[in-house]
Order: structure tokens, then C-alpha cells, then sequence
């Protein structure tokens, strides 16, 4: 398979997961319903992966599409969302998708919800960097990339419906890096300036915008 073409590689693994998907929710079910049995607060890890951390329930879209509002209102219509965090996910989402998963979030959360994205950022002044990061770039899962956000435009999204923005890591216009991002109990960011081993020697090579967003 380490010789195919990347677009096909991508095909194989589609069909691939089409075909356990039923398996992967009937699996998924069982361990949300235990997870919530044992938790008094929601801690939800989205577009996760193979991403574990302790005191979270990992998703991906097997068994949370973010976009669809009826998912939601399955999981936590008597139990609210407490904290979120989604590293390298809404980059994949179209101006419309962000806007109905913003909602979501807004409409499935706890007044006291912490809600940690971290993005590519669009102000990263490396070209390489954003040569690979930009949509249909030349980095890993990039041909699926429809936004390069900046602080301002991340931003955007969520406070049209009610959070306010608390920018951590991130680029501004003028080339300057802010870095306030810590390893804290709202989400553990692996691609962020003090995680990532590409910034070993305190150059900010690879960065992610990060963004707390809350309803206060």
C-alpha cells in the first residue's frame, strides 16, 4: 500500500471504514453509556482518533458527527458538555458545517463550558508552513483542508452565536507570535509550540492557533 498513489491510499481506507463502521458504533455505544455512568461532567475529545486522555470520551465521526444537530441532541440532551477540545478538526469543515457546529456547541453545553480548538494557523509567517497546511497543501490530510484559519476568522464563527474568544498561541498580522498556551485540565494540544518536538530549539517552527472559547 506504501506505493500507491496518495488519492487512492485515501479511497482504500474509505471503503475500509464503511465497512466497520457498524461494528465501531455498536462498540462506541456501549462505552459512552459506561462513560457516562462513571463521570459527573462531560468531557468530550472530537475528531479524536486514536487521541485517549484520561477523564475525556474520545469521538470521531463515527460516533459524533459535529455537524449534525440530532446527533447532539442524542448524546446530551440531559447531560450538557462541560469541556471540548478539537486538535486539527475544523479545518476540514465548510463555512456552513462551522456554522451549524458552532450552534451545536453553543446549544449542548454547560454555561461553564471551556471549549479548546486548535488549527492550522493562517498567519504562520513560514511559507513552507503554510504550503503545507493551506487547503489542498502539500501536508498529511491537507488535500481534505477547505479553511486556513487566523485568529480573527476563527474567532468569528463562534462568537456570531454567543462565546467569547480567548486567543492562546497564535499568529497576528504583523508577524508577531503570541505564546500562551499551558498544559492545563481544558485539553492537552499536541501540536502546539511547547508540545511539538519540531520546536526543540525554542523557534516556533511548528505551531497551531489556539483558541479558548467560553460563554461568559
Amino acid at each position: 500500500m506504501s506505493n500507491l498513489p496518495k488519492q487512492m491510499k485515501n479511497r482504500i481506507k474509505k471503503i475500509i471504514y464503511k465497512m466497520f463502521n457498524p461494528f465501531i458504533r455498536i462498540f462506541m455505544y456501549f462505552k459512552w453509556n459506561s462513560y457516562i455512568r462513571s463521570t459527573d461532567e462531560i468531557n468530550l475529545v472530537v475528531g479524536a482518533g486514536h487521541t485517549k486522555y484520561k477523564g475525556w470520551f474520545s469521538t470521531d465521526i463515527s460516533t459524533l458527527d459535529i455537524t449534525k444537530e440530532i446527533q447532539f441532541k442524542s448524546f446530551f440532551s440531559n447531560k450538557k458538555i462541560n469541556k471540548i477540545l478539537a486538535e486539527h478538526v475544523l479545518e476540514h469543515l465548510s463555512d456552513n458545517e462551522m456554522e451549524i457546529t458552532t450552534k451545536n456547541m453553543m446549544e449542548y453545553s454547560t454555561p461553564k463550558v471551556n471549549i479548546r480548538i486548535a488549527v492550522p494557523d493562517g498567519y504562520h509567517t513560514d511559507k513552507n508552513y503554510i504550503n503545507q497546511v493551506k487547503p489542498g497543501g502539500t501536508g498529511s490530510g491537507a488535500d481534505d483542508h477547505k479553511q486556513l484559519f487566523n485568529y480573527k476568522s476563527l474567532s468569528d464563527y463562534f462568537t456570531k452565536v454567543g462565546f467569547v474568544s480567548y486567543p492562546l498561541d497564535y499568529w497576528d498580522e504583523d508577524g508577531r507570535f503570541h505564546q500562551n498556551y499551558r498544559n492545563d485540565d481544558k485539553g492537552y494540544v499536541f501540536r502546539s509550540y511547547i508540545n511539538d518536538k519540531r520546536n526543540i530549539d525554542g523557534i516556533p517552527v511548528y505551531t497551531s492557533l489556539i483558541i479558548d472559547f467560553r460563554k461568559d
